[in-house]
């Protein structure tokens, strides 16, 4: 089962990344997108609200997808459930 991992807590971006599996997402919105900085590789698509990285000052890496809103609610839609990181 697909799942949609919402992180908007920074700290919880190691445990996050570590649970999100190769047919999971992981989607950095809030005050997470400031774990971007630090980053890695991840079997997971990894995507960032667009505008809670710009509104923060936060360089969105290539292998990330800015997403907008209605990109957001797509997501949601497509997986089969959701977890949030806070």
């Amino acid at each position: 089962m697909a799942t949609l991992h919402l992180l908007s807590n920074p700290r919880a971006a190691a445990s996050c990344l570590a649970a999100a599996a190769g047919d999971d997402a992981v989607l950095f919105l809030g005050d997470g997108v400031f774990a971007l900085t630090a980053l890695g590789r991840s079997a997971a698509p990894i995507g960032v609200l667009r505008d809670d990285a710009a509104s923060r000052g936060v360089a969105v890496p290539d292998h990330v997808r800015p997403m907008s809103q209605a990109d957001f609610v797509d997501w949601v839609v497509a997986f089969d459930t959701s977890v949030t990181w806070r």
